[in-house]
């Protein structure tokens, strides 16, 4: 039929549980375990989110932060980021 499966967890997850077309699944998944993937040059999103990184800690310089989670605590609850990192270490 004229369906779109698109990568989004609802359509993705029925398809993967539903479809009773093993070729489609498979489609799918071969689809999300690639998509933003270092081994394809056409997907590969590594460089930008360094260079996001990059202009992040460079905002935060400026500002007058030691890095981005300091500048993105300032506004939140959280007194430090070492409070953070410990309570992730707590969970985790």
């Amino acid at each position: 039929g004229p369906w779109r499966i698109t990568l989004d967890m609802p359509s993705y997850i029925a398809v993967l549980s539903h479809l009773p077309d093993r070729e489609l699944r498979e489609k799918a998944y071969k689809a999300s375990i690639t998509r933003a993937s270092e081994s394809s040059e056409d997907k590969n999103n590594v460089p930008i989110v360094y260079e996001i990184l990059k202009i992040k800690r460079e905002m935060a310089q400026l500002l007058g932060f030691e890095n981005y989670a300091e500048q993105s605590l300032a506004s939140k609850m959280a007194p430090s980021v070492e409070a953070v990192s410990n309570l992730s270490d707590l969970i985790l």
